[in-house]
């Protein structure tokens, strides 16, 4: 979180401090349609899309590769996958930089829906830590499950709070509160192993 904190600074030094910088949507995503009497932007369908993707794809990349198999070796005992004449710190560098472009990739899809602005990614990264944290630090299924379920209990929230009190306030807290729920009842999350 520091490093995210250091990177939003010193794209407000270059940019300013500007707020929200509208980017528009590509020409052919920037429609609607309507499936059973309700109408869907093409652009939050894309979003969808993009997403279930690279979910699919890490997926796989983690269960049917060597490669996969190694990252999860390496994190579960990595002295032993370095005494097999494998580059520990290599494979977790290209983790880090595969983790880095998929970021990337949510940022550039996102931007379109929500803006633009220094703080961007930093807004998601507490969910994002909320969302390991339920799901299991040690399951990608449950994170994604995870992922689903607090996306949910905040719509959930959002709608209750703003019939109930005209403000969306539950929503913000929303995440925070299925997550204590959960560690009370299981703390190592929904699919964690110990």
């Amino acid at each position: 979180m520091g490093l995210a904190s250091a990177i939003e600074e010193l794209v407000r030094e270059i940019y300013g401090p500007a707020g929200l910088i509208p980017i528009e949507p590509p020409p052919a995503l920037n429609s609607t349609f309507a499936i059973f009497g309700g109408q869907f932007e093409t652009y939050r369908v894309f979003i969808i899309a993009v997403g279930l993707v690279i979910m699919i794809s890490v997926s796989l990349l983690l269960q049917k590769t060597r490669l996969g198999i190694i990252i999860r070796a390496g994190v579960q005992d990595s002295e032993m996958v370095e005494a097999l004449g494998i580059n520990v710190r290599r494979v977790f560098t290209l983790v880090f930089i595969l983790g880095t472009v998929v970021a990337a990739i949510g940022g550039m899809t996102a931007a379109p829906f929500l803006g633009a602005y220094p703080a961007m990614g930093t807004q998601f990264l507490l969910t994002a830590i909320i969302v390991i944290v339920i799901g299991g630090m040690s399951s990608f299924e449950g994170t994604a499950i995870a992922a689903i379920l607090v996306g949910l209990t905040r719509a959930t929230a959002e709608q209750i709070s703003l019939q109930y009190f005209n403000t969306p306030i539950l929503a913000s807290v929303s995440a925070l509160v299925f997550m204590v729920i959960v560690l009370l009842v299981r703390p190592t999350g929904l699919f964690g192993r110990e």
